[in-house]
């Protein structure tokens, strides 16, 4: 069982880990694209930590427990992020920023777990109901971070890609409606089902623009999905 004080410390660190990403996003100038990650990163983590420290503060989490999954969507993306920027080096010879970077994911990874769990606790939720939880989180994750990552396609890579920026937009904006929807209306059955029809689309998509412009954050991004859909038909095959 997740008390609610882990629930707190794990707000604290997520705070923790948003200033320091303002502190490291400065070590990080003259790396465009990991700094200005770090300093979005630490607007979006410092935001959910602070309202979830105030919601604990006011003994009020069992009524607004959804800042819970907000969490966990930022604790999980955060180290998605972290990770990818590790796997192609964006860090280049500065050593020290490594070392970072492993930390917030880290934390990041203890993070989720907390707030992953205390989620479902609070929702009392059967196996069935904590696997499309689970994708659900993934799926506002991806969402986020496919929004996130039109950075790298307007200019901060040096190549402004306006398929790539189009397929962002739409897919990073759909993933985040049917996160949403899907955690609100979970027993409507053609919600699940636009929701499947959209995760697909968005796999195909994705794995076609791969192939023309192959970057790692893409393959990230399939294997997220790839780990959604079945997940999300397993679910409507035992709940509908």
């Amino acid at each position: 069982m997740i008390d609610d004080k882990k629930v707190f410390i794990s707000g604290v660190l997520t705070l923790i880990v948003g200033i320091l990403h303002i502190f490291i996003g400065v070590l990080a100038i003259g790396l465009l694209e990991l700094s200005v990650t770090l300093f979005i990163f630490s607007i979006f983590l410092l935001f959910i930590s602070l309202r979830l420290i105030t919601v604990m503060h006011n003994n009020s989490l069992d009524e607004k427990r959804r800042i819970v999954i907000s969490c966990a969507t930022g604790s999980f993306l955060n180290v998605v992020t972290m990770l990818t920027h590790i796997i192609i080096a964006s860090p280049n010879d500065r050593l020290v920023l490594y070392f970072f970077l492993f930390f917030f994911i880290a934390i990041g990874f203890y993070n989720f777990l907390i707030f992953f769990i205390k989620k479902i606790q609070l929702d009392q939720m059967d196996n069935d109901d904590k696997l499309s939880y689970f994708t659900i989180v993934i799926l506002r994750g991806l969402g986020l971070g496919l929004l996130f990552n039109v950075l790298a396609w307007i200019g901060i890579s040096g190549d402004l890609n306006l398929i790539m920026i189009t397929y962002i937009l739409i897919f990073g904006t759909l993933n985040m409606i049917f996160g949403e929807q899907l955690y609100r209306k979970n027993d409507v059955k053609k919600i699940q089902m636009r929701a499947l029809i959209v995760l697909i689309l968005g796999l195909v998509f994705e794995t076609i623009l791969f192939t023309f412009f192959p970057n790692p954050k893409s393959l990230v991004d399939i294997i997220l999905y790839s780990v959604i859909i079945p997940v999300r038909i397993y679910y409507i095959k035992k709940k509908f």
